[in-house]
C-alpha cells in the first residue's frame, strides 16, 4: 500500500482536491496529516454545506484511485466572518 508524508498531502489537497471544490464556492485547506487521517478545514460554501461529509468520503476515494494511498478525511467548519454565531 502506498503512503504520503504530510508534504505529499498537502500537495495532494491543494493541487487536486481544492480547485475541484473551488469551482463550486467552496474552499479545502489542508491542517495536519498523521498517515491515516487528514485534516481540513471547510470554508466557503462548503462551511455550511449540508453534504459535506459524502464529499469527504469522495476526497477520500478521489486520493485511493489516484494514487492507492487509504485516508480518511476529518473536517471542521470555519463560519464566515459574516455570520454572527
Amino acid at each position: 500500500m502506498a503512503q504520503f508524508d504530510a508534504g505529499q498531502m498537502r500537495d495532494y489537497v491543494e493541487h487536486t482536491l481544492r480547485p475541484l471544490l473551488r469551482g463550486d464556492g467552496g474552499e479545502l485547506v489542508f491542517d495536519d496529516y498523521d498517515g491515516a487521517t487528514v485534516a481540513v478545514t471547510l470554508r466557503g460554501e462548503c462551511s455550511k454545506c449540508h453534504i459535506a461529509d459524502r464529499c469527504l468520503l469522495w476526497c477520500g476515494e478521489k486520493l485511493l484511485a489516484d494514487t492507492g494511498v487509504t485516508a480518511v478525511f476529518a473536517a471542521r467548519r470555519q463560519k464566515p466572518f459574516f455570520w454572527d454565531t
